[in-house]
């Protein structure tokens, strides 16, 4: 075999070998595009067809050559399963999910809490209606038969009216990303939480089961039309929004205006540098909020700088302690965020088992 010949066989091979370790990468990027089109049946095929082929998760995987990613196809096979009405598969993918990838959906916990929400609403069987009264009969004295009693109807829970305004709302939404996708603004913050509020849309219309789940799924798409109309294109400047606030939003709001106030306190005097005081503060709101995990990190983060700039082991305990409770109350996808806690911080979070 001359060497024309071999070299000609080699070069076939390097293209074939080329296509098969290809294909894992492009099937992720063509699911993230889906993902930002909402087309959740091509997203499931996509992420399915790049995990049987690449599996391992990483915040840095290797493609080819020194191209790097972040890859995580559970992550975005679990929000199409949750907007597919796939709950239990839902929760498995969320489970197996290492992070988020460069398209951001919603935190793994808040995905996992409204996915688990959704699941047991569904599993829970609606109450039976309560049986009309059987009619007596009624024998007026001249009168041989019975008069019959007409049943009287029963109201429907839902406004078949509204269902449709949600509808015509949602589709209204979907017109304005495509927009957005036209201008080139997919890569905006805004266009990414025009996603999530069109998810939240999506799901919460397709669970509806009264007139207040219908009006929160209403709200949700005009949030997201407003999202998508203020994500700007390459280069222009941001547009500012205010979203409708659903009705449990503004009644949380309300009832804990007070407990927001001490906690905005709290952080401020976390980030201008006085532990004492933020160690005081935080303390405090543990007594309110006992299950709240970053108020039990804030409270860790505060304790173990007093701890770096006293040197007293007392403080580097009740740090450790803390550490611990923070992490028995959430789940850290990645440790703590480098954008509130320090270097220092985040690596002694990590020891604290």
């Amino acid at each position: 075999m001359n060497r024309a010949r071999i070299a000609s066989i080699a070069a076939v091979l390097l293209l074939v070998a080329s296509g098969a370790f290809a294909s894992w990468y492009d099937d992720y990027d063509a699911g993230i595009n889906a993902a930002r089109k909402g087309q959740w049946s091509t997203v499931v095929t996509k992420m399915s067809a790049a995990i049987a082929a690449h599996d391992k998760e990483s915040d840095k995987e290797r493609t080819y050559g020194a191209i790097f990613i972040s890859y995580h196809p559970h992550y975005y096979r679990a929000v199409a399963y949750m907007n597919l009405g796939k709950y239990d598969q839902a929760v498995s993918d969320l489970e197996k999910a290492g992070g988020i990838g460069e398209e951001n959906l919603g935190s793994i916990e808040t995905l996992m809490a409204r996915v688990k929400a959704k699941l047991e609403a569904a599993n829970t069987p609606a109450p039976e209606p309560t049986p009309a009264p059987v009619p007596v009969p009624v024998r007026p004295t001249p009168a041989p038969l019975p008069v019959p009693v007409a049943p009287v109807p029963i109201a429907p829970s839902i406004d078949p009216a509204l269902r449709q305004r949600v509808a015509s709302e949602i589709g209204n939404a979907r017109t304005r990303m495509s927009a957005a996708q036209q201008r080139k603004a997919s890569g905006a913050a805004q266009y990414s939480q025009g996603m999530q509020q069109l998810a939240a849309a999506n799901t919460q219309s397709a669970t509806a089961r009264s007139n207040d789940d219908l009006n929160a799924a209403l709200a949700a798409a005009q949030n997201a039309a407003m999202m998508f109309d203020a994500a700007p294109a390459p280069g222009a400047p941001a547009i500012a929004v205010t979203p409708t606030p659903t009705r449990p939003v503004d009644a949380a709001n309300t009832v804990l205006a007070s407990v927001q106030q001490r906690l905005r306190s709290a952080l401020e005097s976390y980030f201008r540098g006085d532990f004492e005081e933020s160690e005081r503060a935080f303390d405090r709101l543990t007594r309110d909020l006992p299950s709240n995990g970053w108020i039990w990190a804030f409270l860790g983060a505060s304790q173990y700088s007093r701890y770096a700039f006293e040197a007293d082991e007392a403080y580097k305990s009740a740090a450790m302690n803390s550490f611990r409770r923070a992490k028995s109350l959430r789940r850290w996808s990645g440790g703590l965020p480098q954008k509130y806690f320090s270097r220092r911080i985040r690596k002694v979070f990590e020891t604290a088992g």
